[in-house]
Parts: structure tokens; C-alpha cells; sequence
């Protein structure tokens, strides 16, 4: 039976991940980020330690992937900003 978790395979499931992410904003992702934290927090509290740890553990990756996300946003905010005085001078 052949690995199914090869580097072609890993390609294939980025590229469908940053497709379908694409049209959702950063901040909206760091937000998903923040509420599986505080899910976690409550689930913690309440007595669900398994369920407070799965979700915990969702948050890590939400919040790179809404930084990420951010980063970009950033970037290309401040291209097009030098692109406008460079423009206007």
C-alpha cells in the first residue's frame, strides 16, 4: 500500500486548503482563532478536558493561518500605498 502522506500528495491538499480559504478575510480567521481558544477555556471549566483539548489544539494552526493571511494584506496595502506616492510625485 503506497504512503498516501507523500510531498505530491501534501501539494495537492495546500493548494485545495489556500483555495478555499481565499475569499475569507485574516482578521475573520484570527477571530475563529480566538474563539477556539476561548471554547477551550470554557470546555476546560466545565469539566470536558478531552473536547477542551482537541479544540485547544485547533487553535494554533487558525491563528498562523489567519496571520498569515494578515501579513499578506498588510504587504499589499502598503505596495499599493508607495505605488500611490510614487504616483504622485
Amino acid at each position: 500500500m503506497e504512503n498516501l502522506l507523500n510531498e505530491e500528495n501534501l501539494e495537492n491538499i495546500r493548494e485545495l486548503i489556500e483555495s478555499k480559504l481565499a475569499d475569507i478575510p485574516g482578521e475573520l480567521i484570527l477571530l475563529g482563532g480566538v474563539g477556539t481558544l476561548l471554547l477551550s477555556s470554557y470546555l476546560t471549566k466545565k469539566g470536558n478536558t478531552q473536547a477542551a483539548a482537541f479544540i485547544g489544539s485547533l487553535a494554533v494552526p487558525i491563528v498562523g493561518i489567519g496571520l498569515a493571511k494578515y501579513k499578506d494584506l498588510l504587504k499589499s496595502e502598503k505596495e499599493s500605498l508607495q505605488q500611490s506616492v510614487n504616483a504622485s510625485n
